[in-house]
């Protein structure tokens, strides 16, 4: 006949701790107190703490870098000041046209609103321009390429008439021009520069409305009515 038994186990010294500290704990505690000691002997709930990381060890707080209206205008004052000063040229090159002579093309794509090019020349009042203009108009053979605009009530010229290198003064005139002619100032000197109207492929020929509509002007040079 077998005899059923149960193995009866000495209490171990956690479960006595737990038990002896039940007994001094209020009952409100006892509950958090169990959970405590039960959560310090278990070894998968320290595995499980030891892994746990915050999300954004991996992945950093993603911070807005717009910047706004007012900071974007001065960046992109500053670069067009930068250009003048460095009186820079690229994507241009000269072309001779049929009946016209020369004029300036692009080499890439400009941007709408994008500086071109400048004007260069020597900027002079409008006193010494006009005598200036009439000694160019007494010579045929001698051109004009001259700007009259005006800025802060004064009004200027920039005389580009003496042959240089600077593709600006090349630029010819189109009522339908594909650039704008506006005044920049640098170091409280107005410069003449010319941007982009419209968004510019490669390979075409910039243009801009001189703006001269007077009888004069248009008899002697008839293409600024085109």
């Amino acid at each position: 006949m077998v005899k059923a038994y149960t193995t009866v186990r000495a209490p171990s010294a956690a479960f006595t701790n737990m038990q002896n500290s039940s007994k001094k704990a209020p009952k409100k505690g006892r509950k958090k107190l169990i959970s405590n000691i039960i959560g310090n002997q278990d070894p998968l709930k320290k595995a499980i703490d030891q892994t746990n990381h915050k999300l954004t060890e991996y992945f950093p707080v993603r911070r807005s870098v717009r910047k706004c209206k007012k900071t974007v205008l001065e960046e992109q004052q500053r670069d067009l000041e930068n250009k003048v000063l460095c009186q820079v040229e690229d994507g241009l090159k000269i072309k001779h046209f049929v009946g016209k002579g020369r004029g300036v093309v692009t080499t890439r794509e400009f941007h709408k609103g994008e500086f071109v090019v400048e004007y260069i020349g020597e900027l002079i009042d409008q006193t010494e321009a006009r005598k200036r203009e009439a000694e160019y108009a007494r010579d045929q053979n001698a051109g004009c390429y001259m700007y009259y605009f005006k800025h802060r009530n004064h009004q200027y010229c920039v005389d580009a008439t003496a042959e240089s290198d600077k593709l600006g003064r090349l630029v010819n005139h189109s009522r339908n021009g594909n650039l704008i002619a506006g005044v920049v100032e640098v170091g409280s000197v107005p410069h003449l520069v010319l941007t982009a109207k419209e968004s510019l492929p490669s390979g075409v020929e910039v243009t801009y409305d001189y703006g001269d509509r007077s009888r004069e002007s248009i008899r002697n040079h008839p293409w600024l009515a085109s």
